[in-house]
C-alpha cells in the first residue's frame, strides 16, 4: 500500500485475476484413538484447537508419543527354542500411522480420546464415540476428510459394529468418507453362525460414503516391548498344571527300557560291564537334558531339580566305578529276587527324581530383559532375535488411507485406489482366490468388501474399489455411487465449487454476475476434463453449466437467489477386462 509523503494524487495499480475454483485437499484423514501422551495445550474441547494436525510420523512422536510397551511373554517351543507370544495389542494408533505414512500419507488430524495409562480398562466405545462427536465442533478440521478408528477392533464385537454404524450415521449429511476394517483378519472365524464377512454384512449399515477392506495385514513392523520395568513372563515346555509323569512320559519310558536292558544283561548270571556302562550313560544323558529345561520358579522346583542332580551324581559314581574296575561283578545274589537285581537302583533313582521336576517356567521368567543382557547374554540374544521375528498385524484401513493420499497426489481423486501395491506389508493374513473374491466384490446385499491380495511377482495389491452400497438400484439398474473414487471425486468438486461460489454472495444478481460464475466453473471443469477426470470426447459431452436467477412465480421478478446447475460425466474404472480372440484356419 502506498504511503505518500507529498500532497497530491498517487496511483496504485492492483492486479485482480478473475475468480477461480481451487481444489480442496481431499485425502486428509482423522485418526481417532488412544495415544501415549497428550501434548501440552492440546484440548479436545477447544473448538479452535490448532494442535490437531500433524505432518509426519516424527511430528506425531514429538507430540503424542509412540506405541504402548507391551508385556514380554516368552514360550519355549520344542525344536524352536524361545519364541515370543504375540501380544494382544489394544492400542493401534502408532502402528497405524506408521503404515499410513509408509504408503504415501501426508498431513492428518489426530483426535486423542485418552492415554494408554488412563485406559486401564481397555478401549471404550463411549470414548471413541466422543471422539467422533468432536469432529462436528472442531473448527480446525475442515471437510472433506477421511475417518478412521484404528482401535475399533479392540472393542467387543457388538460394540465394534455399533461404533461403525454410529460413524456411518455421521457421514450421510457431511462431506466425509470412512475407511472400515473387518473385525477379524480372516474369514474362518465363526460367530453367530456366520464367518467374518457374513457378520460384517449383517451388522453394518449400507452406505456409499464408506469402503471396507479385507483381510488384515502382516507388516514388517516390530512390536514395542517393555524391557526396563515389567518382568518377563517365560513359560516352559510343560503346560501349567500338567503332570510331570505325562510331560516326561517319553523320558520315563526310555529309562524303563534302559533299566530292562540292564536287568536282562545281569540276569544271565554275569554281565558285560561296558554294556551296562553304556546303558547307564544313556540314562544320565536323558536326565541331564531334563535338568537343562527344568525351572526354578519355586522352592519346590528348586528342590526337585537338586534331587535330580543328586541322582545324576550318584549314577555317575557307579559309572566311573565300572570304568576304573572297582565294580566288576554283576552276578545276582541267590537271596535276592531276580526282579530287583543289583544295578537297577540307579535307573529308578533317576526316574523318581524326574517325576518331581517341572518345566512350567523358562529361565528368563521374572527377570528384566535389560538385566538379562549381563547375566545371560546368550539367552538375551535369543530373545532379541525372537522379538525381531514377530511382526505386527494391523487392519488395512490406515494403509489404505495412505494409498488414497498417494493416488490423489500422483494421479487424481478420479483414479480408483486399486491395482496399487502396499508398502511395509509381508503378506495379508489370508490368501484370497479369484472365486472367493467374486463374492467379496459383488454381493446381493450390495455391501462390497474390497480384497487385498498377493500376486506372484507383483507383491501385495489392493484389488477392489467399491463402496458399501454397490447394489444396482431397481429404478436405475446402474448405481453411480458404487465406486470409491466416484463418491470421493463428487465430494471434492462439491466442496471446491461451494467454496468458490461463496465469493459471489452479495454480488448483484444480474446476468453479468451469472456470466462470471459460469465462466469460472466452465474453466474449472474444462481443466478437469483435460486431465482425464471427466468422461466424453468433447467438453460438451463431459459437462454442462447453467447459471441464472430465480423468478418470483407471481411477479416474475428476479429474486435474491442465484441458481447454479452443473452436470458432469464421471469416469468409471475398467474393472473388468475381457479379451476376445478369434482365429481362422488356413484353407487347404
Amino acid at each position: 500500500m502506498l504511503n505518500p509523503t507529498t500532497p497530491g494524487v498517487s496511483v496504485e495499480e492492483i492486479t485482480k485475476l478473475p475468480y477461480s475454483v481451487t481444489l480442496v485437499d481431499t485425502a486428509i484423514p482423522v485418526f481417532i484413538g488412544y495415544t501415549e501422551q497428550i501434548p501440552e495445550g492440546y484440548d479436545i474441547n477447544d473448538n479452535e484447537n490448532k494442535k490437531l494436525k500433524i505432518s509426519s510420523l516424527l511430528d506425531y512422536e514429538d507430540q503424542f508419543g509412540k506405541a504402548k510397551k507391551e508385556k514380554l511373554q516368552l514360550k519355549d517351543v520344542e525344536g524352536k527354542g524361545v519364541t515370543v507370544v504375540e501380544p494382544q495389542v489394544q492400542f493401534l494408533m502408532y502402528y497405524s500411522l506408521q503404515m499410513y505414512f509408509a504408503n504415501g500419507g501426508g498431513p492428518c488430524y489426530i483426535i486423542s480420546v485418552g492415554t494408554y495409562a488412563s485406559a486401564s480398562a481397555g478401549v471404550q466405545l463411549s470414548s471413541l464415540k466422543n471422539g467422533l462427536d468432536k469432529i462436528e465442533t472442531l473448527k480446525a478440521i475442515k471437510d472433506p476428510i477421511l475417518i478412521l478408528c484404528p482401535d475399533a477392533i479392540s472393542l467387543a464385537e457388538p460394540n465394534f459394529y455399533e461404533l461403525y454404524n454410529y460413524t456411518i450415521g455421521k457421514l450421510e449429511t457431511k462431506n466425509r468418507f470412512a475407511i472400515l476394517d473387518t473385525y477379524e483378519g480372516n474369514s474362518a472365524t465363526i460367530s453367530n453362525g456366520l464367518d467374518t464377512i457374513g457378520n460384517f454384512r449383517r451388522e453394518v449399515n449400507p452406505t456409499s460414503h464408506a469402503a471396507a477392506y479385507f483381510p488384515h495385514l502382516k507388516t514388517i513392523l516390530n512390536y514395542t516391548f517393555d524391557e526396563d520395568e515389567t518382568p518377563i513372563v517365560h513359560a516352559g515346555l510343560q503346560e501349567e498344571g500338567e503332570d510331570s509323569a505325562v510331560f516326561y512320559a517319553g523320558e520315563i519310558a526310555a529309562l524303563d527300557e534302559l533299566k530292562n536292558l540292564a536287568s536282562d544283561e545281569i540276569s544271565g548270571g554275569s554281565a558285560n560291564g561296558f554294556v551296562l556302562a553304556d546303558l547307564l550313560g544313556q540314562a544320565i544323558a536323558i536326565a541331564q537334558e531334563v535338568i537343562a529345561t527344568a525351572d526354578e520358579s519355586t522352592d519346590e522346583t528348586v528342590n526337585a531339580k537338586a534331587d535330580l542332580k543328586e541322582a545324576i551324581n550318584e549314577a555317575k559314581v557307579v559309572l566311573e566305578a565300572i570304568y576304573d574296575g572297582t565294580i566288576d561283578d554283576f552276578i545276582v545274589p541267590e537271596d535276592l529276587d531276580e526282579s530287583a537285581p543289583i544295578f537297577s537302583g540307579e535307573f529308578e533313582g533317576l526316574k523318581n527324581a524326574i517325576l518331581n521336576v517341572k518345566d512350567q517356567k523358562g529361565n528368563a521368567n521374572g527377570l528384566l530383559l535389560k538385566n538379562l543382557q549381563s547375566s545371560d547374554s546368550l539367552l538375551y540374544s535369543e530373545i532379541k532375535e525372537a522379538i525381531k521375528s514377530l511382526k505386527v498385524v494391523v487392519p488395512p484401513s490406515s494403509a489404505m488411507a495412505g494409498v488414497y493420499a498417494r493416488i490423489d497426489s500422483t494421479r487424481g481423486v478420479w483414479k480408483a485406489p486399486a491395482n496399487v501395491s502396499l508398502s511395509y506389508v509381508i503378506n495379508p493374513t489370508e490368501k484370497i482366490s479369484d472365486q472367493e473374491q467374486s463374492d467379496l466384490n459383488i454381493h446381493d446385499s450390495g455391501k462390497s468388501i474390497n480384497a487385498i491380495r498377493t500376486f506372484t511377482g507383483k507383491g501385495t495389491l489392493v484389488w477392489g474399489a467399491r463402496t458399501l452400497d454397490a447394489k444396482d438400484k431397481k429404478e436405475n439398474k446402474d448405481n453411480e455411487w458404487k465406486y470409491v473414487h466416484v463418491r470421493r471425486y463428487y465430494k471434492m468438486i462439491n466442496q471446491s465449487i461451494s467454496d468458490a461460489l461463496a465469493k459471489f454472495i452479495n454480488e448483484p444478481n444480474i446476468s453479468y454476475t451469472w456470466l462470471r460464475a459460469k465462466t469460472m466453473l466452465e474453466n474449472f471443469l474444462n481443466q478437469q476434463w483435460m486431465e482425464g477426470a471427466l468422461a466424453g470426447n468433447t467438453p460438451k459431452e463431459a459437462y454442462e453449466v447453467k447459471v441464472y436467477g430465480s423468478k418470483d412465480p407471481i411477479t416474475e421478478n428476479i429474486t435474491n437467489t442465484m441458481i447454479v446447475e452443473i452436470k458432469i460425466a464421471l469416469v468409471r474404472p475398467a474393472e473388468f477386462i475381457i479379451l476376445k480372440f478369434s482365429h481362422k484356419l488356413q484353407q487347404s
